[in-house]
């Protein structure tokens, strides 16, 4: 049985990394503080340590603040990496950490399966959930603030429960989490309504660069990442922006891009029809699941949007 094997394995280590994928979103880290809170609970040494920081609306999260950013240092035992379907999302070189074993615990479908024990279940929602299940049937009883961390994980991987993986086994967990403490109502407001003023005039910007193409059929925003500086915002501050692409009657796939001069980053989003995760899948790098992906292609945005523009032209027809 999996969970018998991940016992063994965290039984017989002592000193843990926790990662995750660049740009951290609310199941990466919800996921980290839950799994953070799980092994030092069991008298481990556990580090944190990601190629980005953490958005400043997660920072409510307990245990927020041990989430360390790059570069690495130190020897591991073993490497625990979440929500990441492969090494290169992570931003840094696995293979440049010595560790005897890698955890890799995930639900995307595109996993490679790179962990010397893979616990991918593409079933679930979120990471958040595999966890739960995880203390759920192990008998793991855990405090109110790793409720909120599973919960906000659950709660951003379905869209504020939006998305069609929100389902009533999502919900049922979800109350649960709530009768052990999450607060619902503040962790929804802290992820979605609460926006510094330059927070929202990095959106308003955003929002005036909408266009569409492929005679309706695709929605387009775009950012150049110096937007972020010139407005004095974060480069979280556009997340979720991606969700609004597909929402317009007649679009198959939206998408909001972030460029610099050299490369450019895709936000992919559909809402049933075009398998965005495959789009992604056909630049290297790229992957997610069928309704939201990404890649990043390393040219600039007009070269790479005709570039994906071409791809989806082929899904279209």
């Amino acid at each position: 049985m999996i969970w018998n094997d991940l016992h063994s394995l965290i039984a017989s280590h002592n000193k843990f990394l926790i990662s995750s994928h660049m740009s951290l979103d609310g199941d990466s880290i919800g996921s980290q503080l839950a799994f953070y809170w799980y092994l030092n609970s069991l008298g481990k040494e556990v580090t944190i340590c990601n190629h980005d920081a953490v958005p400043a609306k997660f920072t409510f999260l307990h245990n927020s603040d041990k989430m360390t950013v790059l570069p690495l240092k130190g020897h591991y035992d073993v490497i625990v990496i979440l929500d990441c379907s492969n090494p290169g999302r992570l931003g840094w070189d696995i293979g440049s950490v010595s560790a005897s074993d890698i955890i890799n615990i995930d639900h995307h479908r595109d996993n490679t399966r790179f962990g010397t024990l893979n616990l991918v279940d593409t079933a679930a929602a979120a990471v958040g959930e595999i966890i739960y299940d995880h203390f759920l049937n192990c008998n793991i009883s855990f405090p109110h603030h790793v409720a909120e961390s599973l919960y906000t994980a659950i709660m951003t991987d379905t869209g504020g429960f939006r998305f069609s993986n929100t389902n009533s086994r999502i919900l049922k967990k979800c109350a649960d989490l709530a009768d052990k403490g999450a607060d619902c109502a503040k962790i929804y407001e802290k992820v979605y309504a609460s926006h510094s003023p330059n927070a929202l005039l990095l959106q308003a910007r955003i929002w005036s660069t909408l266009h569409f193409l492929l005679d309706g059929r695709v929605c387009v925003m775009e950012m150049p990442y110096s937007l972020v500086d010139e407005l004095g915002a974060q480069l979280s501050d556009s997340e979720g922006m991606s969700d609004y692409t597909s929402t317009a009657e007649g679009v198959y796939v939206g998408m909001l891009v972030k460029h610099n001069e050299n490369q450019t980053h895709l936000s992919l989003r559909s809402k049933g029809r075009i398998d965005v995760g495959k789009i992604a899948q056909k630049i290297p790098g790229g992957g997610g699941h069928s309704n939201a992906a990404g890649c990043t292609i390393n040219l600039p945005y007009t070269q790479a949007l005709q570039k994906m523009l071409s791809i989806i032209e082929k899904e279209l027809q």
